[in-house]
């Protein structure tokens, strides 16, 4: 029996259209009802850069340029685009300064997807589709840092192949409780945090 929808007929209202996330430190998608978008490796603006873009991103391994005529500015504006490091062996063995990959999937039966900090389960009735360690950008120890996003660090993850050398372009590193203006307990000063990615 269909369904109305909007005044028309509609036999797949019901039907769910997916929810995309990025799986970082990995290149699979794992788990029922998911599939691989593309798998790329990570990047983004250096981890020093003042003003540079704050997000992470997951570059695909075929990427297209754009090959038209380009008029630039007198004063050169730009941003730019760096390949991504681990910056500590807190997220594996042997992974500081390896190159970080990553997989964009799609949970094929959600429409919502979220990060928690702070969490390594999901709530009730949401499907964890990966959790891990929470990741920040860092600075040079000298106090220069751009800032970035918290992203979820796959909890078994992978470096590329041939990615070891000490670039410095766009940083992962862990992320720790801080008390004070953040409640502890239920907090622990200087506690790495976990995450997970829940879909619905």
């Amino acid at each position: 029996m269909s369904q109305k929808n909007n005044g028309k007929s509609c036999n797949s209202c019901n039907r769910y259209e997916g929810a995309i996330y990025t799986r970082w430190g990995r290149k699979d998608c794992t788990g029922t009802g998911t599939e691989l978008v593309y798998e790329g490796f990570a990047g983004g603006a250096r981890y020093s850069q003042v003003a540079a873009a704050v997000n992470y991103v997951c570059l695909p391994h075929d990427p297209d340029f754009y090959d038209g005529d380009v008029s630039m500015s007198p004063f050169g504006h730009m941003n730019s685009m760096y390949g991504a490091e681990y910056e500590d062996n807190y997220f594996g063995p042997n992974m500081f300064q390896k190159d970080v990959p990553c997989a964009v999937c799609r949970a094929t039966k959600a429409s919502s997807i979220m990060m928690i900090p702070g969490k390594s389960r999901c709530p009730r009735t949401w499907k964890r589709e990966y959790y891990g360690r929470l990741a920040a950008g860092g600075d040079d120890g000298h106090g220069k840092f751009a800032a970035s996003e918290y992203v979820c660090v796959d909890y078994s993850p992978i470096a590329l192949e041939g990615g070891e050398a000490n670039e410095n372009g766009k940083l992962f590193v862990p992320v720790k409780a801080v008390c004070g203006p953040l409640r502890c307990p239920p907090y622990k000063n200087n506690a790495f945090l976990t995450c997970a990615v829940c879909s619905k």
